[in-house]
């Protein structure tokens, strides 16, 4: 699948859960950073297309055509070959989001994501720029240099992946009991939470479980929905360009 093909999807599902916001949101106070949030995935398709020129599933696939692969799982039903890759990916992705806010450096990155005054569908890709570039090198090259999948097994994931757009919805939505089973706006809420008795919890990206195992899980109550974001927020795009060095410039603009 060409990348045009993928940005077609991405403002589809993008476009829709926009919709659904309307429906039922979870904050109505709060006013979304549409600017900054479209300028930020904008920097981050352009890194990419320029530096790597792939995205996770699209990795696997170069590589494994290239020959690369430990394991084969293709002689595996489709379904159960993909669960094991997406299992593999999303705790990845949980490793990479854990130590994202566990070391200084990173969270210098991080922060950009959960400045977000208003949690929306179009902070899912509000992230900074050399974050998809670092991933490329870690958390998406290994399950690629493990893993030879079918097509249908790249698929798979890349599906489930859409789910992320959900997970940072304003949308008053949550699973209850079944929160440990997937990830939810509800449950992804939480871990953007202002809320300080939120913080450190529920990291998922698709599989909740791994909190459950790691301690950080946390249940929503029923009606918590919390406000999201940080104090330290983006002021214009060209912060979104250089946020881990944003203090320097506001230093240099700042009178005296």
């Amino acid at each position: 699948m060409g990348f045009f093909t993928v940005y077609i999807l991405m403002a589809t599902v993008t476009a829709s859960v926009l919709c659904l916001e309307r429906w039922r949101p979870a904050s109505v106070t709060q006013q979304g950073e549409w600017l900054n949030n479209a300028t930020a995935f904008l920097l981050i398709t352009i890194s990419q297309g320029l530096v790597t020129g792939v995205w996770a599933t699209s990795e696997t696939r170069l590589i494994n055509g290239l020959g690369g692969g430990l394991i084969d799982l293709r002689g595996l039903p489709w379904f159960v070959g993909g669960a094991i890759y997406l299992i593999t990916m999303d705790l990845g992705e949980y490793a990479f989001h854990r130590a994202q806010h566990a070391f200084p450096w990173m969270w210098a990155m991080h922060s950009l994501h959960h400045g977000d005054r208003a949690l929306n569908v179009t902070s899912t890709n509000r992230h900074f720029w050399l974050e998809p570039m670092i991933k490329t090198f870690t958390i998406w090259l290994a399950p690629a240099l493990l893993f030879k999948v079918s097509p249908a097994m790249l698929a798979l994931y890349f599906v489930a992946g859409f789910n992320n757009f959900l997970t940072h919805a304003n949308l008053r939505v949550g699973l209850g009991g079944l929160s440990w089973l997937w990830n939810s706006p509800q449950y992804h809420r939480l871990h953007h939470s202002v809320e300080e008795r939120h913080h450190n919890a529920n990291y998922a990206a698709l599989l909740p479980i791994f909190d459950v195992v790691t301690g950080a899980y946390r249940r929503p109550a029923p009606h918590e929905f919390p406000d999201t974001g940080l104090d330290d927020y983006a002021k214009n795009p060209f912060e979104l360009m250089v946020w881990p060095l944003r203090r320097v410039f506001r230093r240099a603009e700042s009178p005296g």
